[in-house]
This record gives C-alpha cells, structure tokens and sequence, in this order.
C-alpha cells in the first residue's frame, strides 16, 4: 500500500519542538482528495484550534464520515470545529471540562495508552495511544 502523507500548519512560535517542511496551506487542502485526517496533540492545537481553515476542514472530514484520528490536546480542534456533540472521546485529561462543554461523552481512559472509537472518530489521551 503506497501512502502520500501532506504536513500542513498554520506558523507561529513557541518552545523548540520539530522542524517539519510544510507541504501545503490549510486554504489549500481539499478533503475530498484525503482518505482521512490525523491531527497530532501537543501545544499547537491551542493556536490552530481559532483558525477558520481548520475549522472547516475538519467539519468537511467529519461530514464525509471519514476517519479522524487525535491525540493528546488535538481535540480543542474538534470541540472549536463543534463536531463533538455526543461523541465519545477521550483526551489529555485537563481536557474534559472543555470536551464535555462541546456535547462530548467524556470517556475515562483507565491508562494513558487507550484509545477510544465512536464511529469515524479515534481519540486518545497521550502520545502512549499512538501504537493502539
């Protein structure tokens, strides 16, 4: 299975992390050409979760009923895109008041390393959910 992977983001700064060579804009990505969409945890979903583009895409995802993988803090992205109305979901826990002020069931992971699946919706708490 041949798999095409595109980086995008928005750019701001803050403590180092990972250098990644961005392929494309938000502005630019059509979901229609995606099999699914894989949003990573971490600080960035604070900055990315007030971008209108990201909003959108992931409403656009979300409709299609593709799959939709998060970790960590990724979903402040999906409570702000406000696909999250009665979905189970699981987070990094300062999460939840957040998660379940947007319609979410707030699922309680028994270790970090869970996953939880409500239809076309992967979450998961911690980096420690990646191989799950």
């Amino acid at each position: 299975m041949d798999l095409f992977v595109v980086v995008v983001a928005a750019t701001f700064s803050e403590s180092r992390g990972h250098n990644f060579i961005l392929n494309a804009t938000f502005d630019e990505i059509e979901a229609s050409k995606y099999d699914g969409l894989l949003i990573p945890g971490g600080r960035a979903p604070e900055y990315l979760a007030m971008d209108k583009s990201v909003q959108e895409l992931v409403k656009l995802f979300s409709s299609s009923g593709k799959p939709i993988a998060v970790i960590c803090h990724g979903q402040l992205i999906l409570a702000a895109a406000d696909v999250l109305k009665g979905r189970k979901c699981t987070a990094y826990p300062t999460l939840k008041p957040v998660l379940i002020s947007a319609g979410a069931h707030w699922v309680e992971a028994d270790t970090l390393a869970k996953c939880t699946s409500d239809g076309n919706l992967i979450t998961g708490a911690t980096y420690n959910g990646h191989p799950e």
